[in-house]
């Protein structure tokens, strides 16, 4: 009774829709269409044609933006797009009735379906609905830019890729947490750095009145001051402001700008580098220990289902002995034997690949081979003495 009981219990479980907790929220009706369902979404072909879809999608975005070939096939792209963007409707509509409230606890999910909001102002409806909306609020004269933005935004599907590939969710996280953590506080440093030797650069080389003794065109005011700055923070066109100051003949020039692009350039970028590499590094250590836990785990589900199945079959092979439903203890092996498998798994004991004891056993092994010969040797030599022996006494019977 137990058993079926529990039998019972697994058979409603699997009949739970997002079980999350202890709770059990609602029963499916259509329970054997969702199990088809989820293993359809999570299974690698179905990854794999969402990913050549994508691919082929920004094939034909960048031929696109030929303009011959754009006016030549406009009616092949524009049916195009309307396919890939219901392959990419129906994958959503699959995911939402697989996992209607998991779907959007990744964040993945969440950017796809922003990119298919965005991707679905292609259609011809939704373009008349929003040629109105955009004229009504443009005062009577369409905005034609607000929709060559949304038409732009379309290239979002191709970063979707990075839903599908695991390699590229960890760099992603990895660049998310560097950014979030630690960069922000680089950045803010770097930036009171630049409004420092900005305030310095002003006084220096922009506050004089005359534009003869002055450079206030890059340094007239903070902002200007700041983005010269920034030009030597990425050593881009450093040269050309360092030549206007020396131009100037302003004194001490050269020793601010050597300082500022040592600080600025050369430390804090490597900081940002270090701090990148790191992050990257750490997560992809933890990417591939989560493997490993992942691979650990399927393997011990495998040891115990086919442990529980195994004592099931012998528990059922006992309990028909003992309703005498066997004649013998043969009939009873033979039975069993039926229910094994060539596709079973083995499982295999650790110390088969202990490295002591297959030294052991290879040593045991060169011993019962000794042995073995010896014993040979030592029946060859009892052989040998009882034909010697044999030989004697039949030349002493028959006087040879």
């Amino acid at each position: 009774m137990s058993d079926t009981g529990s039998i019972a219990d697994s058979d409603h479980d699997d009949l739970i829709i997002d079980d999350e907790g202890t709770d059990k929220k609602c029963v499916r009706p259509d329970i054997d269409f969702h199990r088809f369902v989820v293993r359809l979404t999570e299974s690698n072909w179905f990854n794999g044609v969402i990913m050549v879809t994508i691919l082929l999608n920004s094939v034909t975005m960048a031929l696109e933006t030929d303009f011959g070939l754009k006016t030549q096939f406009l009616l092949v792209f524009e049916i195009l797009d309307q396919v890939f963007l219901g392959i990419y409707s129906l994958e959503f509509l699959l995911k939402i009735y697989a996992e209607p409230i998991k779907y959007f606890y990744s964040s993945y999910n969440l950017f796809d379906l922003f990119v298919l909001l965005i991707s679905s102002q292609s259609l011809p409806s939704l373009n008349c609905y929003q040629q109105v909306i955009l004229t009504n609020v443009g005062g009577g004269q369409s905005n034609l830019s607000a929709l060559r933005v949304l038409r732009a935004l379309r290239a979002l599907r191709t970063l979707r890729t990075v839903s599908f590939v695991k390699g590229l969710q960890v760099l992603v996280t990895a660049l998310i947490d560097t950014i979030r953590n630690s960069v922000v506080n680089v950045v803010l440093l770097l930036l009171l750095l630049m409004f420092l030797f900005s305030i310095i650069g002003y006084y220096i080389f922009g506050y004089k009145d005359s534009e003869e003794e002055s450079d206030k065109e890059h340094w007239g005011d903070l902002g200007t001051a700041m983005l010269s700055l920034f030009n030597y923070v990425t050593v881009e066109g450093w040269t050309d402001l360092q030549a206007e100051l020396d131009a100037l003949n302003i004194n001490g020039s050269r020793l601010y700008t050597i300082v500022f692009i040592f600080l600025g350039h050369f430390i804090f970028t490597n900081v940002f580098i270090g701090l990148v590499i790191m992050n990257i590094h750490e997560a992809t250590e933890n990417y591939r220990r989560e493997q490993a836990i992942e691979r650990e785990q399927v393997v011990q589900r495998k040891k115990e289902y086919m442990i529980q199945r195994q004592h099931n079959e012998v528990r059922q092979m006992l309990e028909k002995q003992n309703r005498g439903q066997y004649k013998d203890f043969y009939d009873m092996v033979k039975e069993f034997q039926s229910t094994l498998r060539h596709d079973d798994y083995v499982i295999s004991v650790d110390v088969a690949t202990n490295l002591t004891w297959i030294e052991t056993t290879i040593t045991t092994l060169d011993h019962m081979e000794n042995t073995m010969y010896k014993s040979q040797m030592l029946h060859f030599e009892m052989a040998k003495l009882l034909s010697m022996v044999m030989e004697r006494k039949l030349k002493e019977r028959y006087g040879m």
